[in-house]
């Protein structure tokens, strides 16, 4: 009597055990932020390889993503007053109410499955319970006292096991909690899927079947209109003739015939296709060869008006009336005549030749120097002067004329002392270090020069031969 009232006892005082303590609260708040982070990012598999029960231990393994989404998780307001919770109302809130908080991602609100499934295997109040009742049961031992047995050692240890078996019971059931919660959200992730699929699958099958039907009308329709050209129907074979049956049709002497122009014809297309597409890689190329020489003859067309331009430019420029203050323009833009060394045997000079000057003063003869590398004659001068005089230039304007080697012996003796610097940039010629033997220069084709800038500029060189 005394045992059982104090086993009565011991479970009235175990009742308020039964409520939600604050140890079983962080438990459950630690596994709905796990599931929440799992859910949140599909890259946090390293979560399911860890079993925190606070929340600090569950922070203390998380990385830089599930920091930053476990924000959104604690701006999440948890209500103070769990102490009066039973364990229905702990699933209640962690598994639906705080899911429907706006502040978590919607992958994250999926979780809420696994968290029902997890805590709803938690054991709520069952250590402080367990506690009560060990405490209760020595007082009932004092108030009846068993007799000694040697089964103590025994029942020792099925106490000592018994908290793993528990343990291991506990675990077995929160897997199995985790995989039906996972189906569970797998089967609602899918159902939208497969209603859709379905449907086209139907749609599908339709066409299919309406496909078919339309083949076995068309050939139902062949069948019935087949026939001779006079629209009547010709007699069907007899299938069941093994003659008919095994007879194939054996060529005639046309039919070769024909095969045969059909083969030439074929063979002459294909070589008439080949020669075409020669010729049209031999027409590309020309058109490219043409556009080429198109743009190198406007190019030249465009230089020579250039020329034509400035020497039109230089004409106007000298035609030009000159100003009041100088009536008579000055007579020679023209080098000094230099005077002539006497020499101890000096060859005789080319006659003189009748000389009229020009509108501009410039004579209509002139007797010109090497030309220096822009291209200027270096002196100009109205008569042949031995050992400087190389060119004689003839103008009838005074701005554009025409020059050639003087084929004089003294002229040909100081031309060929150094022809690369005294001729080079005159004049042209197969090898002006040719000189062994040569006693004459002549002129194939004058040279044409513009007086520019006071001095007479080389346009065209002269070509000439050693003679």
């Amino acid at each position: 009597m005394i045992r059982t009232t104090l086993f009565a006892l011991a479970l009235l005082l175990a009742i308020p055990a039964m409520a939600v303590t604050e140890k079983e609260m962080e438990e459950a708040r630690t596994i709905a932020a796990q599931a929440y982070l799992r859910y949140a990012n599909d890259g946090s598999g390293y979560l399911d390889d860890i079993n925190p029960t606070t929340m600090s231990a569950l922070e203390s393994k998380l990385r830089a993503k599930e920091v930053e989404n476990l924000k959104a998780f604690k701006s999440v307001k948890v209500p103070s007053d769990y102490a009066s919770w039973d364990k229905a109302r702990l699933v209640e809130f962690w598994g639906i109410t705080f899911f429907s908080s706006p502040n978590l991602t919607d992958k994250g609100k999926l979780a809420k499955s696994r968290v029902k499934a997890r805590i709803g295997a938690m054991n709520i109040g069952a250590a402080t319970a367990a506690d009560d009742k060990a405490a209760a049961e020595p007082a009932a031992v004092e108030a009846e006292v068993p007799a000694p047995t040697n089964e103590a050692p025994a029942a020792e240890e099925v106490k000592a096991e018994t908290p793993a078996v528990a343990d291991a019971t506990q675990q077995g059931e929160e897997i199995l909690a985790d995989q039906e919660a996972m189906a569970q959200d797998e089967a609602a992730a899918n159902s939208g899927k497969e209603s859709n699929s379905t449907w086209i699958y139907v749609v599908v099958l339709v066409l299919l079947i309406g496909a078919v039907v339309w083949l076995l009308v068309f050939a139902s329709k062949m069948m019935k209109g087949g026939g001779d050209d006079n629209g009547n129907n010709a007699p069907q074979a007899d299938n069941n003739r093994p003659e008919e049956r095994t007879a194939a049709p054996q060529p005639s002497a046309d039919d070769k015939k024909n095969a045969a122009l059909l083969r030439q014809y074929a063979a002459t297309v294909d070589q008439l296709n080949a020669d075409n597409d020669a010729l049209h890689n031999e027409l590309s190329r020309l058109k490219t060869e043409r556009a080429q020489l198109s743009a190198q003859l406007a190019q030249m067309q465009s230089n020579l008006d250039e020329a034509h331009r400035e020497i039109d430019a230089l004409k106007a420029a000298r035609t030009a009336p000159a100003p009041a203050a100088q009536p008579q323009p000055a007579a020679a833009p023209v080098a000094p005549v230099a005077p002539v060394t006497p020499q101890p045997t000096p060859a005789p000079a080319p006659a003189p030749e009748s000389e009229h000057p020009t509108k501009n003063g410039m004579p209509n003869i002139i007797y010109l120097g090497r030309a220096n590398k822009q291209g200027l004659f270096v002196r100009a001068d109205r008569r042949l002067t031995q050992g400087a005089s190389i060119y004689r230039l003839d103008t009838s304007d005074g701005l554009v004329g025409t020059f050639h080697v003087v084929n004089h012996p003294e002229v040909v003796k100081f031309a060929l002392a150094n022809p690369v610097d005294n001729l080079e940039r005159g004049c042209v010629a197969d090898d002006l270090t040719a000189t062994a033997g040569v006693t004459g220069i002549a002129t194939e084709s004058a040279g044409t020069a513009i007086f520019e800038g006071g001095c007479w500029k080389v346009l065209r060189k002269s070509r000439i031969r050693f003679e």
